[in-house]
């Protein structure tokens, strides 16, 4: 059974170089071990996007009595409404940048709550997005 590449971290800095060009051009994912018990991935983004391609964000689309719009995005308990669904699509992409930044600022902390822990790949998926664009095509809207 092949196993991903890996490297010992001192070797992985001396030889740092030839490991981005193995992971880059060669497509090579890579693991860098620390320590005993420390490792890190890496990946090309392309890639990686590749890997998330199946954590999708669907907001459901809800008409209220008032006539207002409500996106409700459940997987990640956001939601956003407004009086059509334009602004309320931009209020959403809005929250999604604000709550991926604070997870990202307090990874520590949400990674180690049940109710945030699933979170993660939802979270990475919107922070590799070059703009607000792009997000908005993640909702399909």
């Amino acid at each position: 059974m092949t196993m991903l590449s890996e490297l010992q971290f001192t070797e992985a800095r001396k030889q740092f170089s030839t490991l981005y060009d193995s992971v880059f051009n060669s497509f090579n994912p890579t693991i860098v071990n620390r320590k005993q018990t420390e490792q890190v991935a890496l990946l090309r983004v392309d890639l990686l996007k590749m890997v998330l391609v199946d954590y999708k964000l669907n907001p459901e689309i809800i008409n209220e009595d008032d006539g207002s719009i409500t996106l409700a995005l459940d997987s990640l308990e956001i939601y956003a409404n407004d009086s059509t669904l334009d602004l309320a699509a931009n209020n959403l992409v809005e929250d999604l940048k604000v709550y991926s930044q604070d997870y990202m600022d307090r990874s520590q902390l949400f990674l180690q709550a049940p109710n945030r822990k699933s979170h993660f790949p939802y979270v990475l998926k919107v922070l590799l997005c070059d703009n607000d664009e792009e997000i908005l095509a993640l909702l399909g809207l």
